[in-house]
This record gives C-alpha cells, structure tokens and sequence, in this order.
C-alpha cells in the first residue's frame, strides 16, 4: 500500500495501462465524479456514451465490472444502461448482484430523522434533503456557501440517530448506519464467483472511495483517485471524468483476453 496514507499528502501518479489479462481483472467503479461529471442536480447526470461503450468492450473482453455508488440501484443501472454489471448501491446498503437479484439492506430510519433534517434545511436556501434506502443526504450543490450550515445541521442530526454516522462527499452530508460503507461492498463482490481471484482495482473522487480504495489495496489491488490533487490512499491519480474516459478506451489497446 502507498504510504500517503500515513502522511497525509497527495503521493499518487498518473495510472498504467494494465497489461493484464482481462479474466484476472476486476474493476469497481464510482459513477458521480467519476464516469459521470458532477452535475447541479443527480437527476441530471449522464455517463457519456462512449464511456459506456468502453466499458461493455472491457466486460466483453473478459473484464468484471461492478459499480460503488452512493446512489439507489435503480439509479445507478438508469446511467450505465445498457451496461448490465453488479452494483453496490447507497454505500454498500444494498447489493444488487445480477438483473432482479438484490441484498438490500433495512431501510428503516430512526424516529424524528427526517422531520429533524427536513425543517433544517427548509430554512437553508438551495439545501436539499434526499431520502436513500437507509441513509440520508443533504445536498448543498447550489448553495455553496452552506457548507458550514449543513455540516452543522447534520452533527446535530445525529443525535437521533445512534450507531450512525455522518459523511462528506462533494456539496453533500450523508448520515447512513456505522459499518456500511464501499469498500464493504467492494469486498462482498470479491467473494462472488465472477470476481474472485481477480486483481481489483477502485476508481472513484471523494472521500466516500477511499474506503473501497482500502479494501482493494487490502486485497493485493490498486486504487485511482479522480480530481484535483488531494490526499487520498489511492496509489495512481487522474485530473477529471475526461482523463478516466481517455485511460479506459487505451486499456482497450491493451488488455488482453
């Protein structure tokens, strides 16, 4: 494992081609950030197409892909469409393993939560509440200067909700249980038949990857971090969406059978 992670500065290098054989290969994906550029609004997103496109050559070539997101499956499987891979969504509080095949975890939220959450941010201009299976994200995209205000807003929130714990993305707080988190699903996938004895390798931006960014690095795997420089445990770096979309159509030249 790289040492940035013990000092806490940005160490990491722009990624390889991987010259290795697609069969041993195992890619974990974030999408927001990462296939997909940040929008104002989730809703807006979309994975370019020929994003899309390389990765159904990787999957054809023998390549295992899955997908790490914060977001619902639904969600997830609408942008990669018609990309059919394993996807871990809401931060690993659920699991869908193949097309009509799902783990999802209890989507029960503790008592007062929402209402909490809800009068807080009615009172925030361009904050927004957005309710997952099992967690719960506070949006501030498009009000920026509300960093602050939410982080606030979400320690307090906690306070009704024992055993969970509070996570910063990009303009987002996300309060979800203790114990779920990417690099849990990233290790679930590892145990599965199409993914075992593979050689995994997470790409995602923001502090919700480095957990699967561990996981992988814990498993003899490697990791790659999307975005300006940064601290981060992921050996390799790229600058943006565009620089991942150029790496993945060159593996293409490369990866073998």
């Amino acid at each position: 494992m790289s040492d940035n992670k013990h000092r806490g500065v940005l160490l990491c290098a722009p990624p390889p081609r991987l010259r290795c054989p697609a069969n041993r290969l195992a890619l974990f994906l974030d999408v927001d950030g990462t296939l997909a550029p940040i929008t104002s609004r989730p809703e807006l997103t979309r994975v370019p197409v020929d994003t899309r496109r390389s990765l159904v050559a990787l999957q054809r070539k023998g390549a295992a892909l899955a997908a790490l997101s914060g977001r619902p499956l639904v969600q997830v499987r609408r942008l990669l469409h018609p990309l059919d891979i394993p996807v871990g969504g809401s931060h690993g509080a659920q699991l869908g393993l193949e097309a009509g095949r799902s783990i999802r975890a209890n989507g029960r939220l503790p008592d007062g939560l929402v209402e909490f959450l809800q009068t807080g941010v009615s009172a925030l201009p361009g904050v927004w509440l957005e309710r997952k299976p099992a967690a719960l994200a506070v949006h501030w995209r498009q009000a920026p200067d509300r960093g602050a205000e939410v982080a606030n807003l979400a320690q307090r929130a906690l306070e009704f909700a024992p055993g969970w714990n509070m996570l910063c993305g990009h303009y987002v707080h996300e309060l979800r249980p203790s114990g779920r988190n990417k690099g849990v699903a990233l290790r679930r996938l590892m145990r599965q038949s199409a993914f075992r004895s593979r050689w995994p390798l997470a790409i995602g931006d923001d502090r919700t990857d480095e957990d699967a960014f561990a996981a992988a690095l814990a498993l003899g795997g490697s990791a790659i971090r999307i975005g300006p420089p940064t601290a981060t445990i992921a050996p390799w770096c790229l600058p943006d969406v565009a620089a991942l979309a150029d790496w993945l159509r060159a593996q293409l030249q490369v990866v073998r059978r």
